[in-house]
């Protein structure tokens, strides 16, 4: 199934040139030929519940970067000897390196401290991850949720396990808010950009998830990769999608919309839109957090 919406003016800027403005909610979402999901799919958050899910998205962000391989230098404690090695896994205070298509397994405690930090930063033991503040129930991605004040969402992306800053905040003040911040891990080989929109009143009333463009040629790699991995983290959060339609071909998307293929309901209100947009000939794909609640209708 097809959805197509308009991407407001705002997409259409450069990223480093964006400034947020306050708006109140704009539907753009069309409601037609969906599918509603049976009464027994439907899905309910309890606080334990909450508790798995942060761990669950931290652990599928991880992962996603992990497909790639990452490969780095690292050094002993003392910082004398080095070697190039990739990244495997890591179990509590083991870590398990990829060396000459050889992997060894070792305590971190043999590594710089400097190693040892990247290792706490990129991979967390999963039980620490766990034990961080608990996420609200009416968050729509990590932390963040409808109705949070700028300062509210400042002061969550900063305690964020999974998202971080590309600038330096005193950069801020000249590049806005939007495109600051990114997944710390990549999603199908690519980061994905925090963009916002506020109400009258300065409080959060819509939330997207973007990659960086990429070109047509890209379409079917690293765009194709990414599509695919985000129904699975977005499911994590927020249940099964009551639409789940094919990806789109490059030549189906039209300049300056955003064509779309999965929608889920939030619990506390609002909805989830997965979808690949056009801008100036490159593709992003997008997931856009709405405070509307898409309606299904049934197919005919």
């Amino acid at each position: 199934m097809k959805v197509q919406a308009s991407l407001c003016g705002i997409n259409r800027l450069p990223r480093a040139r964006i400034q947020e403005k306050a708006r109140p909610p704009n539907p753009r979402i069309p409601r037609r030929n969906f599918k509603e999901s049976p009464p027994a799919l439907r899905w309910t958050r309890t606080p334990k519940l909450t508790i798995m899910l942060r761990t669950s998205l931290i652990a599928l962000l991880s992962a996603a970067c992990l497909h790639a391989g990452e490969t780095r230098q690292w050094s002993n404690p003392e910082g004398t000897k080095s070697f190039d090695a990739e990244y495997v896994s890591r179990k509590g205070d083991e870590i398990t390196l990829r060396r000459n298509a050889s992997d060894i397994t070792f305590d971190i405690s043999k590594l710089h401290a400097d190693d040892r930090k990247w290792l706490n930063l990129n991979h967390p033991v999963a039980g620490d991850a766990a034990s961080g503040p608990i996420p609200d129930d009416d968050a729509i991605f990590d932390n963040l949720k409808f109705g949070d004040s700028r300062e509210t969402i400042m002061e969550k992306l900063k305690a964020s396990s999974i998202i971080e800053a590309e600038l330096e905040e005193t950069f801020f003040s000249r590049t806005g808010l939007n495109g600051t911040y990114r997944t710390k891990h990549k999603v199908g080989g690519l980061y994905c950009y925090l963009f916002y929109e506020w109400d009258q009143a300065g409080n959060l009333c819509e939330f997207t998830l973007r990659t960086e463009p990429q070109p047509q040629a890209q379409y079917d790699g690293s765009v194709t990769s990414c599509w695919e991995e985000l129904p699975n983290l977005i499911s994590q959060l927020h249940g099964a999608p009551i639409n789940a339609g094919t990806m789109p071909s490059a030549d189906a998307i039209k300049e300056g919309q955003m064509q779309g293929s999965h929608v889920w309901n939030i619990e506390s209100g609002g909805s989830v839109l997965l979808g690949i947009a056009k801008i100036e000939g490159k593709y992003e794909v997008s997931v856009r957090f709405t405070l509307e609640k898409i309606k299904m209708r049934p197919t005919p």
